[in-house]
């Protein structure tokens, strides 16, 4: 019952969550715990705060979010934005530790199974009502009831009610030792007075949302901009409100207008990676400053295991040693990057066990194929299953990733080798989610899995059986079992023993082909200041609060 994400976001650029709250003398119902982590980052040098208020930050994005809804929405895009706007339960210090956002510290049984958490008082929606137990009850629901979200993984077989207004107490049905770090701090909170009036939260698009955070939604032109304003008083701002006085997300269409509109001053801050040899054009302009984080996402081509040809895991594997990592890096992520040892990113050292992938081996994939009965039997260098069906699959990937585009190029020619034809699909991005969440109109894709947290659980969410993130379709009971009984260790000891057969599992079955992880170069405008890197498996995770502290020094 871990996340990933989702995901998650790949802003490398984070401002420190929580920065000690500010009272200023005011009392707007927005003063919060004060429970927050440790200061921010306020070197401000000779600056006064005074001086620094005001400006506007314009941010660059890859794509417009496919929806503004925090209920079903998954892309990247989007969940930039609207962790700006949607609270959680909890967030991240400056270190990267899980603290308390808008709940205070919760209280958990002896047993694991019953967590208290209650709502810090005076709190309120952007216009103006109080935030409650109610909200996290009604997002709960729903979340749960129509299985809108992976995160919906994280309530199987979980109870809850609201005694009062404050408060919410979780009752498990079996141990989940990080239920609220987890479904906490993953799952975005949503007004009740609001979206109960909703006919359709499948469909609803919230065109005009109404949340919580430093800053508010003024105005919304797909294709052009997203424009957020302050709000002049927010609890974790470091004065009692944002430096900022506007932020203004711009979508374009791959990265190198990015990177002009960057250079141009049209825009300040990539919030998309921007390849190691465009990021070497910065050196030595003291205009621009670049930085550098570890993904911990992994790219990867997932498998449709509902397709005919591609349940044959003889087929799976062949593929799978068909493709050559090495050119992938070297020519996708100009050598910025590292191959996937297995299912598991090698940032997560301890859990490189039972993770061996089928290595790289072209006559070896070729054999595989020949012995399972795969042969050219027209002549045409694509060979031919047993029942005469050719193998040829299409392969998806999102028309504004350059590097999937890349990456497609490299399979492609990886594929032919072994008499394989894989046909690139290029689309938009949000044509791609939806057909990887409507099934069955796709083969092979190419993916990004975002950040994974709390490894030992968040797998559960890709793979398991009924998992939402489960595009594959694949059901191992065995896989499941170990999941799940990851989900539930607490002794580091059990936790390895069920991770060891799981990853078996999935080296055996091969639902998924993790390809390379790769290090993101992200640059902005090196005016602004307050910009703190987040030094934790959840770099790069744009969260409430952030943004509050950076100014314009100038």
């Amino acid at each position: 019952m871990k996340k990933i994400l989702a995901l998650v976001l790949c802003l490398v650029l984070v401002v420190t969550v929580f920065t000690g709250c500010s009272n200023n003398g005011t009392d707007n119902g927005n003063q919060g715990n004060n429970n927050t982590g440790n200061q921010g980052n306020n070197d401000t040098g000779n600056q006064n705060d005074d001086d620094k208020f005001g400006g506007t930050l314009t941010i660059g994005t890859y794509a417009d979010p496919d929806t503004l809804n925090p209920l079903t929405g998954n892309d990247i895009a989007g969940s930039w934005m609207l962790d700006l706007v949607y609270p959680t339960l909890m967030s991240l210090d400056e270190n990267g530790n899980k603290i308390p956002y808008i709940i205070e510290e919760p209280e958990i049984a002896a047993d694991g199974l019953t967590v208290t958490v209650k709502v810090v008082e005076g709190l309120k929606w952007q216009d103006g009502t109080p935030i409650t137990s109610k909200d996290i009850d009604f997002t709960y629901t729903v979340l749960s009831e129509q299985n809108l979200q992976w995160q919906a993984e994280n309530l199987k077989g979980a109870t809850w009610e609201t005694p009062d207004d404050q408060t919410i107490v979780f009752h498990l049905s079996e141990p989940f030792p990080t239920f609220i770090t987890t479904m906490g701090f993953w799952q975005r909170i949503v007004p009740a007075h609001i979206w109960s009036e909703i006919d359709d939260i499948k469909t609803f698009t919230n065109d005009e949302p109404v949340g919580f955070g430093p800053y508010k939604f003024t105005e919304i032109v797909r294709g052009q901009h997203y424009i957020l304003e302050r709000v002049d008083e927010f609890f974790l701002s470091p004065e009692g409100k944002p430096y900022l006085e506007k932020v203004i997300w711009k979508p374009y269409p791959d990265v190198n207008t990015m990177v002009l509109a960057l250079k141009s001053g049209d825009i300040d801050l990539t919030a998309k990676e921007i390849p190691a040899t465009t990021a070497a054009e910065f050196e030595g302009d003291d205009k621009f400053t670049v930085v550098q984080n570890q993904d911990l996402g992994y790219e990867h081509i997932a498998i449709n295991l509902t397709d005919p040809i591609l349940k044959d895991v003889n087929v799976r594997t062949a593929i799978a040693m068909a493709v050559n990592r090495d050119e992938i890096i070297n020519f996708a992520f100009d050598g910025s990057a590292e191959p996937m040892p297995g299912i598991i990113s090698p940032v997560y050292q301890k859990y490189q066990i039972g993770n061996d992938l089928p290595s790289y081996d072209v006559e070896g994939a070729k054999n595989v194929l020949a012995d399972a009965g795969y042969k050219d039997t027209n002549n045409d260098g694509v060979l031919n299953a047993p029942n005469g069906e050719e193998l040829s699959f299409t392969l998806m990937f999102a028309n504004s990733v350059t590097t999937h585009e890349k990456v497609s190029r490299i399979v492609v020619d990886n594929l032919k080798a072994i008499g394989i034809e894989a046909i690139p699909q290029p689309m938009d991005k949000s044509l791609q989610t939806d057909k990887l969440y409507n099934r069955g109109e796709w083969q092979l894709t190419i993916n990004t899995w975002g950040a994974i947290d709390d490894v030992e659980s968040s797998m559960a969410t890709l793979f398991e059986s009924s998992a939402a993130l489960n595009w594959m379709q694949y059901n191992n009971p065995k896989a499941d079992e170990a999941m799940n009984n990851m989900k539930a260790a607490v002794s580091e000891e059990d936790i390895m023993k069920y991770m060891d057969e799981f990853q078996k599992e999935m080296v055996k079955d091969i639902p998924d082909i993790p390809l390379v992880v790769k290090k993101n170069n992200y640059a902005y405008n090196s005016k602004f200041e307050g910009f703190v890197m987040v030094p934790s498996t959840l770099e790069g995770l744009v969260h409430p609060g952030s943004l509050s502290q950076v100014y314009i020094n100038e």
